[in-house]
């Protein structure tokens, strides 16, 4: 099938737009997307480290552009969405990955409020503004992809990171009111855990701090070409957490008629889901 809708063998003609793809995780979604062939809009709030992620895209032959702006901005969100269609053409792939995570690491009770709002505004706030500028057009054209970087947390709260485990929760509950209209009109969603991937932001956690052991970075971008490819398609709705879930196995359950959210229970189960995102 075509490299826009369906099943695709080549990514290239796809354009994904990247929010917080600026450093960690977004930079290495966006090089790795670029790697196939995908035109990347690389959207966040530092444009010296948007261009250095641009240049390695660049260098690997994908066209791309930037735009700063602040995912908590509707108005900024909505002209950065526009600027990326006119720079590359329509959206194919929606990648909600611009997060931040609770300073200090206190109890709810403790926290800064402003702080606190911060959080959940970017993460949760960020990704509805970024839907509500990208789904018009994809649901026009009856298709598309978004994928909403989730974290363990959605699951499993902390008390130290109540911001982040409650918009992480949020965004859960959205893909899950939304997953079966937005599936009927031919546009996909995600929520994807990449796992304890060694990052500034995880660098930076208490939770995290004598860790040893950390989930391949390869997990996640790996998922996100997928998606991006059609194969995931099946696992639409669902919770994915790449350092535990076995996506074939829940490729093959899906295709068998297994019920919905296999992979939720398998990450609520394991041990090893516990730290990071």
């Amino acid at each position: 099938m075509s490299a826009t809708g369906g099943t695709a063998r080549t990514l290239k003609g796809q354009v994904a737009l990247i929010t917080g793809a600026g450093r960690g995780i977004g930079r290495r979604l966006a090089v790795g997307l670029a790697g196939e062939g995908v035109s990347v809009g690389l959207v966040g709030r530092d444009r010296g480290r948007l261009e250095e992620t641009a240049r390695g895209c660049a260098e690997r032959g994908a066209a791309v552009t930037v735009a700063v702006a602040d995912v908590r901005s509707a108005e900024s969100i909505r002209d950065a969405v526009e600027h990326v269609r006119g720079a590359l053409g329509p959206l194919n792939l929606l990648v909600n990955n611009a997060g931040l995570v609770d300073r200090g690491e206190v109890p709810f009770w403790e926290a800064d409020p402003g702080h606190w709002w911060d959080v959940f505004e970017t993460n949760f706030r960020g990704t509805v503004n970024a839907c509500q500028a990208a789904v018009p057009d994809m649901v026009r054209r009856g298709q598309g992809r978004i994928v909403n970087i989730n974290s363990i947390f959605a699951v499993r709260g902390d008390i130290r990171y109540s911001a982040y485990s409650a918009s992480k929760a949020a965004l859960l509950a959205l893909s899950e009111t939304l997953n079966g209209a937005f599936a009927q009109r031919g546009v996909h969603l995600f929520d994807i855990s990449p796992g304890a991937v060694r990052t500034d932001m995880t660098l930076g956690m208490a939770i995290c701090r004598n860790r040893e052991e950390w989930t391949d970075p390869a997990l996640i971008v790996t998922a996100v070409i997928r998606v991006a490819r059609g194969e995931l398609d099946p696992l639409a709705g669902q919770f994915l957490h790449v350092g535990v879930d076995d996506l074939d196995e829940l490729l093959a359950a899906a295709r068998g008629g297994s019920p919905p959210r296999a992979s939720f229970s398998r990450a609520w189960r394991s041990p090893r889901s516990l730290p990071g995102r």
